[in-house]
């Protein structure tokens, strides 16, 4: 009796395991095709992208290649976060010397209808000047942003821009994300992570 109840709980146990298992791994009809996660994993390429800076020139991740890749998503009017990374971008930027030549810091907006060329310009150079804007067309950002898994949340009928990743993405000198920092993370461990790659 004891023997069956045992393995009455097990079957139990797997099948529970399983749905789980296909519930997190499957989605709708797409039998076969993983489910994608919630955060970019180590080890894997940034999913690429083409957006245009501040002067209107498009400028891809591909571009980027042979530089260690710093990359977060933000916006103009944003009240901490923001700039908190872009204070750490300029202290990286101290901190590195020389080496900060083989970096490129990007800031990609998720509030297009504010963060005007000029607006991020001025923005992020009070900053950094180094730091490279990029903006585009809100169908070109939502790709990129579906890709990264950043949500921005609209304010209706306000066109209002306010939510963002709170992570800064690390890609080695081949795009390949290799480390993902926090604002709150001391500039000078940021740095010593990224002498690992330059």
């Amino acid at each position: 009796m004891k023997n069956k109840k045992l393995l009455a709980a097990q079957l139990v146990t797997i099948i529970i395991v399983a749905t789980y298992f296909l519930a997190t791994n499957y989605k709708g009809d797409s039998i076969g095709k993983p489910a994608e996660t919630e955060l970019l994993v180590s080890g894997q390429p940034l999913p690429s992208f083409i957006l245009r800076n501040t002067r209107g020139e498009l400028v891809s991740l591909q571009s980027m290649r042979g530089k260690v890749v710093l990359l977060f998503f933000g916006y103009v009017n944003c009240p901490d976060l923001c700039p908190m990374v872009l204070k750490k971008y300029a202290e990286l930027e101290r901190l590195l010397g020389n080496k900060v030549d083989n970096v490129a810091m990007v800031f990609i907006t998720t509030d297009p209808y504010r963060d005007t060329p000029n607006a991020l310009e001025a923005y992020v150079s009070s900053f950094s000047p180094r730091t490279t804007a990029l903006t585009g067309s809100l169908e070109d950002l939502a790709k990129v942003w579906e890709k990264y898994h950043v949500r921005p949340v609209e304010k209706i009928g306000s066109g209002n821009y306010v939510s963002h990743s709170a992570l800064i993405y690390v890609a080695d000198k081949n795009l390949i994300l290799r480390k993902i920092f926090t604002p709150e993370m001391p500039g000078e461990e940021m740095a010593k992570e990224l002498e690992k790659l330059i």
